[in-house]
């Protein structure tokens, strides 16, 4: 290093020995102050360098000339830059540059001149693509140095541009005056200004515009609609660009014209951003599913959009709804899913409703199941009871169509409630008269099947009470009636029921006492039908000569079907023998009869049931024979025709006044009779009643059948010996029937 050195050193001494070096210029300034309109000059001097030299003069880096206002003399070592009429523009940066074959040098001074700021490159219109960059040079000089603003018309007012405008200027000098736009989009369309001072009017300001072309263009290229068949099919398509821009539409590759032009209706809306194409299907249909194109074109370019249409529908109705498992409250349901559909099941709804009687239902439930599950446990159910139940899918559309119905019965459990309304009352010695009504029909758990009548004396606390089993027959009725007989004459017992189903029984009821008569009933009287006419019935009766003294006689009769039963007083002779006749029945009308006989210690048992019917009219007789001939062959037409008018303007007449006459016949017959029940005890048919202690149990729900009475309950005998049945209506007696012609 230090050889290198040497030789370096006497290599520039034997140069500067034999007069070889490079220039060395002299510094240099203006020599007197410029002002405006003034002149001066830079004087470039060459200290030291082997000639030729070669004197250049630069002003802000840019090689100068001699001009109008510039003039330069240059001679062997030395060079005088002369300004006339200075201004503004000759304010900047001046170098002086000398240079040989062995080198050069250069020094540089600058020119300060006061003054406005004056245009070195102004503004003009731009044009250009959306999304290329764009620069604006809006170039001054002068000094103070100019500030420049961007600035842009919005409205009627002049916005100062910044960063936030996507803007920038370059080399963020506020004085160089140049703008870049590095993506240009529509917004940067419209009336730009420059504005450049430096305190020294007058102040620069120059108008230009900036022109975005915007080819045609979709924001979105691909989207899928889908929508339920039957429903409104609307596809949009908006393209943005300049105006014209045109939009035509494919489907599957077709233009929508060539498809079906009556199905698919096109409106085409421009508006300032470009134009806005609606297609329209009024009622959507599979054939609408396929591959939509919106083809967009205006003169600067073209884009297109694909719409992928689905219609879809409500999923198939699941398969193989199935009970699994049934328990008292509880069951196990499953299913399958329903087959492929084009959207994927989001849930099963299981919709279920209990069965109260045959063509009503109860409150609908329904259970929202996960699409991943085809087994479910329903809970909650209520034992003993009928359910019906469907299992809907659901997909993005809503509900399908339910599945096959299935039905089931849960297993019973106890009754969870008590028979209510308890009476009891004597009806002789040693028969004591039980009603009551059955539980409330929600706490049955199952089928009734019965109930326990259980019976002890009063006194006899430490005894359980005897049970005896009372089945029911099939009935919708909640009153029941029961003879509970073999008990001691005056004696008082305690009376308690439960309810049973083929699972157990339930609680007890309210425990009730009931004392039986020291005295004896009448024995059941005996009768017969005499005769029988159209509209009425005769009966003759035969009462016990041995019996106790009858005091009451009373007939019970029932017309058809009906469940309530008539009641009405004998008038007695005093006599064992004797006849009663029915008037105001209704013609070929099945009666149902029977007796029984009351004395000052209750009422007997029932007589036997006797049914009878009244004699068709002659009227019915006389319209069949007018319809046959002679041979058994119906007559004339014309005959026909005639007589058939008069028979139907008479049988009019005729059937206004039996209704009207029925009508108040039975209004008198329901004012002057009771139920037997009730009618004893509101009438005093059984001397008894006015010493019958308040008994039962207090009315705890309503029942809409309080008004039949209590010899219309369902119950039968339990078989014992001497045992009475519990409803009238269903004695096992001597069944008699009287059939007149």
């Amino acid at each position: 290093m230090i050889e290198y050195l040497f030789l370096l050193v006497l290599s520039s001494s034997i140069q500067c020995y034999y007069g070889q070096e490079s220039p060395k210029v002299a510094p240099f300034m203006s020599i007197v102050k410029p002002v405006i309109g003034g002149k001066t000059s830079f004087t470039c001097q060459s200290l030291a360098g082997s000639p030729p030299l070669l004197i250049t003069w630069f002003k802000d880096g840019q090689q100068m000339n001699e001009s109008a206002s510039t003039r330069i003399r240059t001679n062997e070592d030395s060079s005088i830059l002369i300004m006339e009429s200075i201004s503004s523009s000759h304010s900047g940066n001046y170098t002086c540059k000398i240079s040989n074959r062995y080198g050069h040098d250069s020094y540089s001074s600058e020119l300060l001149i006061e003054g406005p700021p004056l245009w070195v490159e102004k503004p003009t219109n731009i044009k250009s693509e959306i999304g290329r960059m764009l620069t604006i040079r809006c170039l001054v000089s002068g000094y103070p140095k100019p500030r420049v603003q961007l600035k842009k018309l919005k409205g009627l007012s002049w916005i100062q541009l910044t960063d936030k405008d996507q803007i920038i200027m370059v080399n963020r000098d506020s004085s160089s005056g140049e703008f870049q736009i590095r993506s240009a989009t529509r917004d940067h369309q419209g009336r730009y200004g420059c504005a450049a001072s430096n305190g020294i009017q007058p102040d620069l300001w120059t108008e230009f515009d900036v022109i975005i072309d915007v080819p045609a263009e979709f924001k979105e290229k691909n989207i899928a609609v889908s929508t339920k068949k039957g429903n409104p099919l609307e596809l949009e398509c908006s393209a943005d660009g300049d105006q014209p821009v045109t939009v035509k539409w494919f489907k599957d590759s077709t233009p929508i014209d060539k498809v079906d032009p009556l199905r698919y209706q096109i409106t085409d809306a421009p508006n300032n951003d470009g134009t806005r194409s609606m297609l329209t299907v009024n009622s959507a249909d599979v054939k609408d599913d396929g591959l939509y194109l919106c083809l967009a074109e205006n003169s600067f370019g073209k884009d297109e959009r694909k719409i992928r249409v689905t219609i879809i529908e409500p999923p198939p109705a699941p398969l193989n709804f199935a009970v699994q498992q049934v328990w008292s409250r509880t069951v196990s349901v499953s299913w399958a899913k329903p087959p492929e559909s084009k959207t994927s099941i989001l849930s099963y709804i299981i919709r279920y409703w209990k069965v109260s009687s045959p063509g009503v239902n109860d409150r609908l439930h329904e259970i929202n199941v996960s699409s991943s599950l085809n087994l479910h446990l329903i809970k909650d159910l209520e034992p003993g009871s009928q359910y019906e139940s469907t299992v809907i899918a659901v997909n993005e559309v809503g509900s399908g169509a339910p599945s096959q119905k299935i039905s089931f019965v849960t297993g019973e459990e106890e009754p969870s409630g008590a028979p209510v309304d308890l009476h009891a009352i004597a009806r002789g010695p040693t028969t004591a008269r039980l009603a009551w009504r059955s539980p409330p029909r929600n706490t049955w758990n199952g089928k009734l099947l019965g109930f326990y009548v259980g019976y002890r004396l009063i006194d006899d606390y430490k005894t359980p009470h005897s049970l005896r089993t009372v089945s029911i027959p099939e009935s919708n009725s909640s009153h029941h009636e029961y003879f509970l007989r073999s008990l001691l004459k005056g004696a008082k017992y305690s009376i308690i029921l439960k309810a049973f189903n083929s699972a157990g029984s339930g609680p007890e009821s309210s425990e009730i006492t009931v004392e039986t008569l020291s005295g004896d009933v009448p024995i059941a009287p005996r009768f017969h039908v005499s005769s029988v006419t159209t509209d009425s019935i005769t009966l003759g009766y035969i009462l016990s000569s041995g019996s106790s003294k009858i005091q009451n006689l009373d007939l019970h009769l029932k017309e058809g079907d009906d469940s309530d039963w008539r009641e009405m007083d004998i008038f007695l002779e005093n006599k064992d023998v004797g006849e009663y006749t029915l008037t105001a029945l209704n013609p070929d009308t099945v009666y149902t009869i029977y007796l029984t006989a009351s004395n000052e210690n209750g009422v007997s048992d029932p007589s036997h049931l006797v049914k009878t019917r009244t004699i068709r009219s002659h009227r019915d007789f006389a319209i069949g024979s007018i319809f046959e001939g002679s041979n058994g062959q119906y007559g004339d037409s014309r005959a026909f025709v005639s007589v058939l008018s008069i028979i139907i303007a008479v049988s009019i007449i005729i059937i206004v006044i039996v209704i009207a006459f029925v009508y108040v016949r039975k209004a008198q017959l329901e004012a002057s009779t009771k139920p037997n029940f009730e009618f004893a005890l509101a009438t005093g048919t059984l001397p008894l009643n006015k010493s019958i202690p308040n008994f039962g149990t207090e009315r705890r729900f309503i029942d809409s059948d309080n008004t039949k009475p209590l010899m219309n309950g369902t119950m039968m005998s339990d078989h014992h010996v001497n045992q009475y049945p519990v409803s009238y209506s269903n004695l096992p007696t001597e069944n008699v029937s009287y059939q007149t012609h």
